[in-house]
């Protein structure tokens, strides 16, 4: 069946996409297209007549493979796109079980349509590993000199594994996987005898993904003149990082409190560290929980680094929902713009 549900479709779209991955380096919302194009490469086929006698295997020669895409991506990292495909693999020879038999067997030339749906798990800022599932429809023309030359429309589905990078704000460069596979194309060869054949194809191509919509302009940190007030005190076992306006990199002082912190937990003893970010009112909640995230993520990242094993540090966002001085909405605040480190 569709090659048992298309591999349990991609073992459960690989754990729910490797639980829902991280929110860093995320593009923005809405259209984009693509262009892709490759090497495609069948498996080697057993062919049967409807007789029940003669069958055979085809083997495939290397071919090629041509894709275009359109599609919409939404905040959560999740895309939905449709998906045009051309294949073409010359058949290299068959096997009527005395060994392989060369000669001219035609061309397999394959139009799929697919409605894929795929998930991005950002490994950087700029480069990004998706899963993806699709089905739909594939139009399968077989030409044999001489013999007959006939097509057959299937279902299809694939799993698809990609790679991207960000070259611009706009244009991604993508590397892709595909593993389709489809019902048994048939085809006439001459009055009531018809054939079958097994049909799992494997194709890499590499292409562009230009986003229709430019990314968000970074959050611009208001003009003020006030100063930063100074950082309440802290407990001698709670330690506050604070962070610049939309950043998530620390400073030089930023590292003076996290060396400071590690070497208290290492000197007191602890049974677990909890890093919690947070931020200010500037930007949409969504934005925030992801910047928060990123500061946690960074400290915790340090404290690793001053020898805190990680196991024992646990990382959480919170966003603008709990704010150290509280304001309203986009407004300023440093002392909001921060990660705090409890030594328990």
């Amino acid at each position: 069946m569709l090659k048992n549900a298309l591999l349990a479709s991609a073992l459960g779209l690989s754990v729910y996409a490797l639980s829902a991955g991280a929110n860093a380096g995320q593009r923005s919302t809405g259209w984009y297209v693509g262009a892709e194009g490759g090497a495609n490469w069948i498996d080697n086929a057993d062919v049967a007549f409807n007789t029940g006698f003669g069958n055979f295997e085809a083997e495939f020669e290397s071919g090629w493979a041509v894709f275009a895409e359109v599609g919409y991506r939404w905040e959560n990292n999740w895309r939905i796109e449709l998906e045009a495909g051309w294949r073409e693999n010359d058949v290299d020879c068959v096997d009527f079980g005395g060994g392989c038999f060369p000669g001219n067997f035609g061309d397999v030339s394959q139009f799929t349509q697919m409605i894929n749906v795929i998930h991005d798990i950002p490994l950087s800022d700029t480069t990004a590993f998706s899963i993806g599932l699709g089905f739909g429809g594939n139009f399968v023309d077989v030409d044999v000199p001489t013999l007959w030359d006939d097509d057959s429309f299937v279902l299809a589905g694939q799993a698809l594994f990609q790679l991207s990078h960000k070259l611009t704000d706009r244009l991604d460069f993508v590397m892709t996987y595909r593993y389709m596979t489809s019902d048994d194309p048939e085809f006439r060869v001459f009055g009531p005898v018809k054939v079958d054949y097994e049909n799992e194809n494997h194709t890499v191509s590499v292409g562009l993904r230009f986003d229709l919509q430019s990314d968000p302009a970074p959050v611009m940190e208001p003009v003020t003149t006030m100063e930063p007030p100074p950082p309440p005190p802290s407990d001698p076992k709670q330690f506050i990082v604070y962070f610049g306006f939309n950043k998530a990199a620390l400073d030089k002082k930023a590292i003076e409190v996290i060396e400071e912190a590690a070497a208290t937990a290492m000197r007191v003893g602890y049974v677990s560290i909890l890093v919690t970010g947070h931020t200010d009112t500037i930007g949409s909640s969504a934005y925030n929980q992801r910047l928060s995230t990123q500061r946690a993520k960074a400290v915790s990242k340090a404290l690793v680094g001053e020898g805190i094993p990680a196991k024992g540090i646990t990382a959480v966002g919170k966003g603008e929902t709990e704010l150290l001085v509280q304001t309203g909405d986009r407004e300023v605040e440093p002392r909001n713009r921060r990660a705090t480190i409890d030594i328990n």
